[in-house]
This record gives structure tokens, C-alpha cells and sequence, in this order.
């Protein structure tokens, strides 16, 4: 059982690569109620750049090559960890931490498997600790705003839900490293990149899917797995919900991060920037929000979380959520048919990127 905090929480960062870096500003904007005492990485250089990066805090951060050894040595000199490693190792990360009675941030995707998530969830509710996961992009100015008109009802019944997140990369087999890869990636773009569509989907439609149906291709990356993924939901309440998600093309011309159409108006929105349309009027109002800093804002909710006994805006259930309906619809193999997926009704369409097929 994790201890009650007192003054600030202090953190043992497990992996210090580039998403580390970005989870760092987190801790010098919030560094009166959190901050980082231990680093963990098997790259010298990576703990270096990050000690670095918070030296004007003052005070030094232990650095470990192996978490196992961050957990044992730091003891109760601990109370929380923010994990930012590869996608196969957050598992075992998890629940070394949750056995060491320690709060957990963690950065998406949760894990694999279902088979892991069942571990993970295990692990965390018998230590009785904080599971956080890190989904910045609730944090996102559009997302947050257009979460709070929803629940006040100003669109009405929620009827569709469309979320996307589309970028171009250009990369060498080797500069994707472990993401090139199934075994440690977990899958393609969609397990990655298209955890972000699929959370925000999951939170701005406030329903339970009951029926999926995905396809997956490899257009343009060159990885084992998919670089693009569309995705239809059925939810429990009615509405569809409809997630892009491609590290081979930009977001649409004339598209949003996300568009929500109700019986009584529409908002859609990317960034800072939100549209709102209530029925009966001809043309949406915008409305320029303050720009956040969402890896910050992340950072600085679960230090709030930790201090006043909160629970996390998307905790493990939610962290699952996205992992549980993406189960077994491919994941950059190619599997074709229809299969029950923790209860919901799943309908696989073939995926066209077999780990042979060259672009």
C-alpha cells in the first residue's frame, strides 16, 4: 500500500528518451508540488540530457542503468514513478513499480496484450496505489472545452464522434528503431499515434463501444506493422464514432482533430482552436482558447491527484479502454473475420501489411 504524501511528491522518471524530455517541463512548471529525484535508463546520455534539462531546479537526480534497482535503492525515499519507456517494457515496469507500493504515471500505450492489461490491473489494485495514464491530449484546449459543452448538453444527444490524428514522417528502418518492430512496438501507428484518436473518441463520446470495424494498410512508412488506420464504433448509446489515424498523410484539408455533432449543434476544433454551431444558427462562433502545454498539464494533474487523494482524469481502466477494442483487429498482421473482443461485437476487415509487403 502506497504511503500518504506529504509536501512534494517525489518521482523516479523509468526511461529518459525523447517523450521524457517533453514530461520534464511538467516537472519545472509544477516543481512546487512535484519533482524528480531518481533517473533510470540503460543510455548514460539520455539521464545526462534530462538532468540537464531540470538542473536549474537545483539538487541532482540518482541516476540507475535499471529500474529494478531505482525502486530497490530509492525505497521510501519515493513515491511515484513516471514511466516513458518502449511499449514492451511498460508491463513489467508497472508492476515492479505497483510492488514496490509506488504511484504510477505512465505513457500510452498501456501495454501490449490484453493478457498484460489483466496482469497490470491485478498488480495495481492489490498494491492499492495511483494508476495514471499519461493521455496528454485531454489536455488539449479543443478536447477539454468541447468536453464541458457536451456535458452541459449543448449539442444535445451526442450522434457522431470523429477524431483524427494525421501526420507525414519520413524515416529510415533504422531511425524507427523499436518501433519498426512487432515484437516491440505492439503493433503499427494505430497502437502509437492512434492511441491519441481512440482516448479522445472514448472521453468525448461517453459511451461504452459495442461494435468495431477496422481497417488497417501500409501506405508509405517503412515498419512492420501499419502506418494508417480507419477505424467505425458503434457505441452503447447510439452514436458512431469514426477515427483517422496515419503517419503517411496530413490531417485532411478542411478536417478537425475532432468533430462532434449532436441533436441540437455541432463543435469541431483542432489546438486552441474550437467551433461551435447550436442548431438553428447558420454559422459557428470560434473561440481562440489559451494555448496549454499538455504534457505540463499532465504532469501537473497527477501531482494533484497524488497530494489530495484524487482520482486521474483516465486512470488504468481508461488506459485499457483504447488497448482493449484495438485487440485482436490486427495490429499489423493480417487477420480477417469477425471475433468477440472483451464482450464487444468486433468485425475485422483484412489488413493489407503483411510484414513482406515492401513499400
Amino acid at each position: 500500500m502506497a504511503k500518504q504524501i506529504s509536501g512534494k511528491a517525489r518521482v523516479g522518471l523509468i526511461g529518459c528518451g525523447g517523450i521524457a524530455g517533453a514530461h520534464c517541463q511538467g516537472y519545472i512548471d509544477h516543481a512546487r508540488k512535484i519533482e524528480v529525484v531518481a533517473l533510470a535508463d540503460i543510455s548514460k546520455e539520455n539521464m545526462d540530457a534530462r538532468a540537464k534539462q531540470l538542473a536549474g531546479l537545483g539538487g541532482a537526480q540518482r541516476q540507475y542503468a535499471d529500474w529494478k534497482d531505482l525502486l530497490e535503492k530509492e525505497g521510501d525515499k519515493l513515491d511515484a514513478v513516471d514511466i516513458c519507456l518502449p511499449h514492451h517494457l511498460h508491463r513489467p515496469a508497472i508492476i515492479d513499480a505497483a510492488n514496490a507500493g509506488k504511484h504510477i504515471l505512465c505513457e500510452k500505450p498501456l501495454c501490449l496484450t490484453l493478457k498484460e492489461a489483466d496482469a497490470i490491473g491485478e498488480a495495481v489494485k492489490k498494491a492499492g496505489v495511483t494508476y495514471m495514464s499519461a493521455h496528454n491530449q485531454l489536455f488539449m484546449p479543443c478536447v477539454a472545452e468541447a468536453k464541458k459543452i457536451i456535458t452541459s448538453g449543448g449539442i444535445g444527444d451526442v450522434y457522431l464522434v470523429r477524431s483524427q490524428d494525421c501526420f507525414r514522417i519520413h524515416r529510415t528502418r533504422e531511425q524507427w528503431g523499436w518501433r519498426a518492430t512487432l515484437k516491440t512496438q505492439g503493433g503499427g501507428e494505430y497502437i502509437d499515434t492512434g492511441y491519441h484518436p481512440t482516448y479522445r473518441l472514448f472521453y468525448l463520446a461517453g459511451s461504452e463501444p459495442e461494435a468495431v470495424c477496422a481497417n488497417f494498410t501500409r501506405l508509405h512508412c517503412k515498419i512492420e506493422g501499419e502506418d494508417t488506420a480507419s477505424v467505425s464504433v458503434r457505441f452503447k448509446n447510439g452514436a458512431i464514432g469514426e477515427i483517422l489515424t496515419s503517419w503517411a498523410f496530413p490531417v485532411p484539408t478542411g478536417s478537425y482533430m475532432i468533430h462532434i455533432l449532436g441533436d441540437k449543434g455541432e463543435i469541431y476544433g483542432s489546438g486552441s482552436e474550437l467551433y461551435w454551431r447550436p442548431e438553428g444558427y447558420a454559422a459557428a462562433a470560434r473561440k481562440q482558447l489559451p494555448n496549454v502545454n499538455t504534457f505540463s498539464a499532465e504532469v501537473g494533474h497527477f501531482a494533484d491527484c497524488l497530494l489530495e487523494g484524487r482520482r486521474p482524469l483516465h486512470g488504468f481502466e481508461e488506459g485499457g479502454h483504447p488497448r482493449r477494442h484495438q485487440e485482436r483487429q490486427g495490429m499489423g498482421e493480417d487477420r480477417e473475420g469477425a471475433a468477440g473482443v472483451n464482450g464487444f461485437n468486433v468485425q475485422r476487415a483484412t489488413s493489407n501489411c503483411s510484414p513482406n509487403r515492401e513499400r
